[in-house]
């Protein structure tokens, strides 16, 4: 560990303002006093946790941290069954594809920033050289290629530990033999697989009781690309397996009789428990993460799914007349405070700036709880401040609109954006609000809690219908606001935005 070099780090981080003195005080000496396992994937959530801490404020240190090269940044494709960590890459552009299979599992699995793609902190390799060997031994492989955020029940993992026949660390050019009695039936000996989940390659050799029986021996190229054959049907028989690692690189070997349909039954009647950990999605809501790295070189064919974010967009009602009443400086000052607080409110729910467009914000939310109370805080910001600017003869009225749905993480303008029909429809929500109103899309009303938020902050509420640009057929719509409505629901027509 270069102790000089940490200590100038800390001495960075302690010149960002949102960092507080608590939260580097406790990660200095946690950088300093960890061995190389706590120091290998650090979950920001359980850090906060563990350390009596904000979510919010263990984030946004990490990000930092990642920002001054203490720690790095790990995309990690998990596998939802077993928690295995099936790719890992230190950009976010270098995750590639709509899925990706599992061969623990041999499931295929769609890459969601919502729950696949975990995100943890290494520390940097120039502060200090991880001495783990992940390849040393079985418990050693299992414990670096899974993530400790999936607790598997003691059911299963007897169960799995039963399944395992061997283990074998392979060098280059290195052989590995096996031999096994080959039977068919359902509890042992149906299925025999050879498992690099390094490599997350698999050969299945599944035993065909059609086959006469004979004794043979089976070889099997462990390339690049990954296991040649991958599949093949035998006899039942004394058989002799040979694995020969054909790749530049220092790779582990499972020896596995699975059985899925036991698994499965395990895993149903004792499920295992996945702690909370940050996800890509939950990285790209973070107000730091935006701000630090918006000019990180992102491939501009990046395109990744998001299967659930809420989606605010924000507007002013007013503004162009003060400029005309009040003159630009001071029309100006009023605009900027009203950015300052929105952006303090986006942070504080953990939301993020997507874009500013003139006098509106598009921003981003993990949930729709966490995005109605974002929207919910800014109205009542804006009314306060509102109450000194009245006196001066000036005041502005803030719209919101929201919804939630999946979309697409796009590349534009050299800024990460989203793309999509729910973000279409947060904007057309948004157009039909007035001043110190919000509307809210169906999705985000129908979340746990909603109705009871919008009455605890005094709002009162009705349902219409809205026939909204590039929307096939009308949809439900929520009105809030602070007064009561003197008419009616209406239909509301939505065409210019």
């Amino acid at each position: 560990m270069k102790d000089s070099i940490i200590k100038q780090k800390f001495d960075t981080l302690r010149s960002f303002p949102v960092l507080n003195s608590k939260i580097l005080q406790i990660a200095e000496n946690y950088v300093n006093h960890s061995d190389d396992w706590k120091l290998l994937r650090v979950n920001p959530l359980k850090f906060a946790a563990e350390h009596s801490l904000s979510e919010n404020d263990s984030v946004d240190f990490f990000v930092h941290a990642a920002k001054v090269g203490l720690f790095d940044f790990a995309y990690n494709l998990i596998c939802p069954m077993c928690g295995g960590i099936v790719h890992s890459h230190h950009k976010l552009d270098e995750i590639e594809g709509k899925e990706f299979h599992c061969v623990s599992c041999n499931i295929v699995v769609p890459t969601l920033l919502d729950d696949q793609v975990e995100v943890a902190f290494q520390i940097h390799p120039s502060l200090q050289k991880n001495h783990i060997d992940p390849f040393v031994d079985v418990t050693n492989y299992f414990r670096y290629f899974f993530s400790e955020n999936f607790d598997k029940s003691n059911e299963l993992k007897t169960w799995i530990q039963s399944s395992i026949r061997d283990y074998a660390k392979l060098d280059t050019d290195d052989s590995y033999t096996f031999e096994f009695d080959a039977k068919y039936g359902e509890l042992q000996g149906h299925l025999i697989q050879f498992v690099s989940i390094d490599r997350n390659t698999m050969c299945l050799f599944s035993v065909d009781p059609n086959l006469p029986r004979t004794n043979q021996v089976y070889l099997v190229d462990l390339m690049e690309s990954g296991m040649k054959p991958d599949a093949v049907s035998i006899p039942e028989g004394h058989h002799h397996f040979t694995i020969h690692n054909r790749t530049r690189f220092q790779v582990g070997l499972n020896v596995l009789t699975p059985n899925p349909k036991e698994i499965e039954r395990i895993a149903n009647s004792f499920p295992t428990v996945r702690h909370s950990f940050l996800t890509a999605k939950m990285l790209l809501n973070n107000q730091s993460f935006r701000d630090l790295f918006r000019i990180q070189k992102l491939s501009p064919d990046l395109n990744l799914n998001v299967k659930s974010l809420t989606i605010m967009f924000t507007d002013l009602k007013g503004s162009t007349e003060m400029y005309d009443t009040a003159g630009d400086i001071l029309a100006y000052k009023l605009v900027q405070e009203h950015f300052r607080i929105l952006t303090e409110i986006v942070r504080k729910f953990k939301g993020a700036i997507v874009k500013t467009m003139g006098d509106a914000i598009m921003a981003t939310f993990s949930t729709p709880t966490e995005g109605l109370l974002a929207a919910l805080e800014m109205m009542q910001r804006i009314e306060s401040m509102n109450l000194e600017w009245k006196k001066e003869g000036y005041e502005i009225g803030l719209k919101v609109g929201l919804n939630e749905g999946s979309a697409l993480a796009v590349v534009n303008d050299e800024r990460l954006d989203y793309f999509g029909q729910s973000v279409n429809i947060a904007a057309r929500v948004q157009g039909l609000a007035k001043s110190g109103e919000v509307w809210l899309s169906e999705t985000v009303w129908n979340a746990t809690g909603s109705e009871d938020l919008v009455k605890q902050h005094g709002y009162f509420f009705r349902k219409q219908k809205a026939t909204l640009k590039g929307v096939g057929t009308p949809v439900p719509v929520f009105q809030l606001s602070r007064n009561k409505f003197k008419s009616p629901p209406m239909w509301k027509q939505l065409f210019n935005k």
